[in-house]
């Protein structure tokens, strides 16, 4: 210590910085105050972040100005080292922030796109070493859209993600601007495509796996009721083409209208385990995975437009009748989908391994399958696809994170509503209890979606002691008038389940926003005390 006492300005820092200062680092840091009567014996408070860290120092500062510090780290001891930008005058003056952006632009000669970057770590007093910025150099360089790369590293830097290219990838592919269904529909379409020697099981399997989360099996037994209902409609000849080619003739298909009944009801329960139950005396030997298969054959078909004319207008009339139960059907399509992205995959290997039990269904999701398809996909773009969207999922549970008392859930699901397929998105933030799962009187849950005539929604829900406002952010002409016209029934809905509506909203966007722009704009500052 004496050594480089006499040879640098430095000052070693408190052992509360041990764990997070490393050699090498730049740090900002605001002297908040010295406290001390002797020189060898004062005392630094450096505000960096939202910490304040104790130092003892060893060179004359000034309270309430700013200093640029390298972190040296020797005999076991780290050490701030006071960068002088005047070449080693002293008493060392201080930095404003644009003039230590510049002296490390210069110094690290960094290319002029990581100006914003290295101001906001600057700014936020985060520490940042040189290597880590050549790392993010690299990465960001091949990208077209430069911009996104360095406001996807400063949210790694900022939530302190290890720095590795993986993660980088994965939270860069949860911003992606195709949806996520048009990702998984490409992926399904190229593993159809392959040819048969080079279809391995974990190919099959995975190309299964999306037929089933991209044409549920819930939206083929939908189609089935609703074919049977038109059994009794004038366009029952057509109904019953399309039955036989779904291997379900037409002497299993007679069914009174109490029996039909029942079945209408399940499907707008969204029951799908009462709709086989009922289904069950009219096709005893249907097999389910044949069924799904030809369903899928059908569906690709229509929206090639390679049905029979009245065969199109008959599937496209049907599917539209689904709009009628769309928020049931939305309910359960949703708790349907979110378990097999895999998002709970690492939790699930885990569980496992501590209860020494394997559930294979809890094991099987499309994060484990594309891990195990990756060793045998050779061709490069169904390689890349199926990397892609690996990175997607991961990106979506880097995403859910916690934050101080704060719980943040991240989670981008494909959708069907009658016709049309989207995505929604869902940020859900909220207080942690102490059971880990999030207060439901206080939290807040923005939805994201484009719908087929609204097209970009946003429903932004804050409780407040089970106190709810509502704001829907959208442009569309009279929405507003459409939604008060609704607001009762909302109103009632909430008050079932214990909360109170306050105000419905509709407001105008005031810039675009993507799904993901709502989680990187989160930041929790902590506080030491309450007033």
């Amino acid at each position: 210590m004496n050594r480089i006492d006499r040879t640098l300005p430095i000052f070693p820092a408190g052992d509360a910085a041990r764990e997070r200062f490393r050699h090498g680092q730049v740090v900002y840091g605001k002297i908040e105050s010295i406290q001390g009567e002797t020189e060898k014996e004062k005392l630094a408070l450096v505000r960096v972040g939202n910490e304040v860290v104790t130092a003892r120092l060893r060179t004359p500062l000034q309270v309430g100005k700013h200093y640029l510090f390298e972190v040296v780290a020797e005999n076991d001891t780290i050490y701030w080292k006071i960068i002088d930008k005047e070449g080693g005058n002293h008493p060392s003056p201080p930095f404003d922030v644009d003039e230590a952006v510049q002296y490390l632009m210069r110094k690290w000669k960094l290319p002029s796109d990581a100006h914003s970057f290295l101001r906001f770590v600057l700014q936020e007093k985060i520490p940042i070493a040189k290597e880590d910025i050549g790392k993010a150099v690299q990465w960001i360089r091949p990208l077209e859209d430069k911009q996104k790369g360095w406001e996807t590293f400063r949210y790694m830097v900022a939530r302190h993600f290890p720095l590795t290219k993986d993660i980088f990838a994965s939270l860069l592919a949860v911003q992606n601007d195709a949806p996520l269904f048009r990702q998984l529909q490409h992926a399904e379409k190229l593993l159809a495509s392959l040819p048969p020697e080079r279809q391995t099981e974990s190919l099959q399997t995975l190309h299964r796996y999306l037929q089933d989360i991209t044409n549920s099996p819930r939206n083929a037994y939908e189609v089935l009721v609703k074919l049977l209902e038109s059994l009794w409609q004038p366009e029952r000849k057509i109904a019953q083409q399309l039955l036989n080619r779904l291997g379900l003739p037409a002497a299993q298909s007679g069914i009174s209208s109490e029996q039909l009944v029942k079945l209408q009801d399940a499907v707008k329960n969204g029951n799908l385990q009462q709709i086989k139950q009922y289904l069950q005396p009219f096709f005893p030997n249907l097999e389910e995975q044949k069924f799904l298969e030809r369903f899928q054959t059908i569906y690709t078909s229509y929206v090639n437009g390679s049905l029979a004319d009245e065969e199109q207008r008959l599937f496209s009339a049907i599917l539209a009748k689904s709009d009628h139960h769309v928020a049931s059907s939305v309910f359960h399509m949703l708790k349907e989908t979110l378990p097999k992205l895999g998002l709970q995959h690492e939790a699930n290997i885990r569980l496992a391994i501590e209860t020494k039990t394997i559930a294979e269904e809890k094991l099987t999701s499309l994060k484990s399958l594309l891990l195990r398809a990756l060793e045998n996909a050779h061709e490069p773009e169904l390689k890349e696809t199926l990397r892609t969207l690996l990175h997607h999922v991961t990106g979506q549970q880097l995403l859910s994170q916690v934050e101080g008392p704060l719980q943040h859930i991240f989670m981008q699901i494909p959708l069907q509503i009658g016709e049309q397929r989207t995505d929604v998105a869902i940020h859900w933030q909220g207080k942690r209890q102490k059971n880990g799962k999030i207060d439901p009187d206080y939290c807040r849950i923005v939805f994201y979606l484009h719908l087929d005539k609204l097209k970009e929604t946003v429903v932004d829900v804050r409780v407040q002691q089970r106190i709810v406002h509502v704001s829907v952010i959208n442009d569309t002409p009279h929405l507003s008038d459409i939604a008060n016209a609704f607001q009762p029934m909302l109103k009632e809905r909430l008050e079932e389940h214990g909360y109170t509506l306050s105000a419905l909203k509709i407001e105008a966007p005031k810039q675009k926003k993507k799904p993901v722009d709502f989680v990187f704009a989160q930041r929790y500052s902590g506080v030491d005390y309450r007033i």
